[in-house]
């Protein structure tokens, strides 16, 4: 604001005029708004492809927004869906699709040998593999190697979230023709951390809410809809890190159940056939 006087002078006498004049206001800076904002996401890893399909593992394949409505399916920013990758191989490779050759049979309670060597891909049985010769007695016994040799993928997140099932395409052919998706016995488990591999820094998402749902025991138990087998209650991530450091695994463990019988695996009366479905676990807003 400036205020200036002037002063007039007449004849003998003085006279003051002061004039009083208001300038606009005057503005000069510099806004400056720091924003970040962290949407919820849920980054799930396993094969890009097959193995026969020279498929390779881990990779990144699903990128979940949960910005859906709870109980919805969260929007996945990777329009390719990956393949679960083996559990009990020691490394990260992508699974078998099985449809080249069957599991591997499993010498069950060998007095001596029965050692299985496997020449590839894993968790199927073909001419490149051997058995070692092994003893037995009235206890031995074979089955086919599908819940021993488990499938998983890894889940990292910022936030809480669920996971759902739903099995199709159905196979079944040979002496396996009459069974269905009640024939597949299903198990699902949570491993937070293994050891120079994945969680480092991860921690259980299961806190805070149900965890992994009791009753889901078979595939005819999903193969209607999408089926929710876990209830997430927070984040994987703990502390800082990389994405394998934040990695928790969702191990998924198969096996064949006979007609109308409640033992889980195979037996040699069973008869020789293929029973198959494909399972598809996709991540949801909670």
């Amino acid at each position: 604001m400036l205020i200036t006087t002037r002063q007039l002078r007449c004849g003998v006498c003085r006279s003051v005029f002061c004039a009083l004049i208001l300038s606009p206001p005057a503005y000069a800076g510099t806004i400056d708004r720091p924003f970040f904002r962290a949407q919820s996401i849920v980054i799930v890893m396993g094969g890009d492809t097959f193995s026969e399909d020279s498929g390779t593992a881990p990779f990144a394949a699903d990128f979940n927004l949960l910005n859906t409505a709870s109980g919805t399916q969260a929007n996945d920013l990777i329009a390719t869906d990956g393949v679960a990758m083996n559990f009990n191989s020691g490394q990260f490779n992508a699974v078998s699709n099985g449809e080249g050759s069957g599991f591997e049979f499993d010498i069950i309670d060998p007095v001596s040998g029965g050692v299985f060597t496997s020449a590839g891909p894993h968790q199927t049985l073909d001419a490149n593999d051997s058995y070692s010769e092994f003893e037995l007695d009235g206890s031995t016994d074979i089955d086919l190697v599908t819940g021993a040799r488990s499938s998983q993928f890894l889940v990292a997140s910022n936030a809480a979230f669920d996971i759902y099932a739903q099995a199709s395409d159905l196979v079944a052919s040979g002496d396996f023709s009459a069974y269905d998706y009640s024939n597949i016995r299903f198990r699902f488990r949570l491993t937070v951390a293994v050891s120079g591999r994945h969680g480092a820094n991860a921690q259980n998402p299961s806190t805070g809410g149900s965890g992994i749902l009791n009753g889901i025991n078979r595939l005819s138990l999903m193969s209607a809809a999408p089926t929710k087998i876990f209830d997430g209650g927070r984040r994987t991530a703990a502390s800082r890190g990389s994405l394998l450091d934040h990695a928790v695994s969702f191990r998924s463990r198969y096996n064949l159940r006979g007609a109308n019988a409640a033992v889980n695996n195979y037996d040699l009366s069973m008869g020789a056939g293929a029973l198959g479905a494909t399972v598809t676990y996709t991540i949801y807003t909670p």
